[in-house]
């Protein structure tokens, strides 16, 4: 009774003092509560009692001051605006619908939760592993039952036209084929043939071919144009003894007008 007279009366127009008392008051039980075998410890080196109060108050605030400084730790994050691309959600809703229940769809998968180095020497391991643990494939197709790694998709924008793009996707290149997982670049476009992406998917997750053979393939859905090597876009003829026919075009037009006709099969 006495104790809260005191905070009630004493602090009643001081907002901080109330704050720093009830402070004190709750270091006070802290002191009899937990600390107190310390007097059972400290009485025996002769110590009198104020000294005793003083050493249990003083190591009291370390304890309060750890407690403070682990609930103060900041956490600045927040959460990304797009977590894939436009072009990247195209092409997934695109994939989605080509692949149906036969595999599952993994995004952004780092390269160091599908591969690992042995080479018998940890700190060559670890050099290793180094190289590749900030690099991820745009998408991996998984098996429906075991969700073990069947494909891996990159989708080419172009960035990928610049010399140090090319020096990294041919890095991952060779660490598919070593690893004996086939991948599979794709063009970015803005509309997708999804009869033509089912062809190419058809022997990775119906598992008619060998995985050895697999391992070495590097696909590509659209040819290079043969002028300028920019990937090419599937069109529609407009006019013309081919109007109405598909033919692949430069995704350089008009800066660069190469095409390619695509071959009709006959019935």
């Amino acid at each position: 009774m006495g104790t809260h007279y005191f905070i009630d009366h004493h602090y009643e127009n001081d907002g901080g003092s109330i704050r720093s008392c009830v402070y004190r008051f709750g270091r006070v039980i802290m002191s009899n509560g937990r600390l107190s075998f310390l007097r059972t410890v400290l009485k025996p080196l002769g110590l009198s009692d104020n000294a005793i109060d003083k050493t249990i108050d003083f190591i009291s605030d370390l304890l309060f001051e750890k407690e403070a400084e682990a609930s103060s730790t900041e956490y600045p994050y927040h959460l990304v605006d797009e977590f894939i691309s436009p072009a990247e959600l195209n092409f997934f809703f695109n994939l989605k619908t080509v692949v149906g229940d036969e595999a599952h769809i993994f995004s952004k998968v780092k390269l160091s939760d599908l591969f690992y180095a042995k080479t018998g020497d940890y700190g060559k391991n670890r050099s290793y592993t180094n190289r590749i643990d900030r690099k991820h494939v745009d998408f991996l197709l998984c098996d429906s039952k075991t969700l073990k790694p069947i494909l891996g998709i990159e989708l080419d924008d172009k960035s990928h036209q610049r010399a140090d793009r090319q020096e990294r996707d041919d890095f991952v290149n060779h660490i598919f084929q070593a690893a004996n997982l086939p991948l599979m670049h794709v063009p970015v476009q803005r509309g997708y043939l999804q009869s033509d992406l089912k062809t190419k998917l058809a022997t990775f997750i119906s598992g008619t071919q060998n995985a050895n053979e697999k391992s070495t393939q590097v696909q590509d859905l659209a040819p290079r144009c043969p002028k300028c090597g920019n990937e090419m876009i599937l069109r529609t003829a407009k006019r013309g003894d081919n109007q109405g026919g598909k033919f692949w075009g430069c995704s350089k037009y008009p800066e660069c007008r190469g095409i390619i006709n695509v071959e009709v099969k006959n019935a």
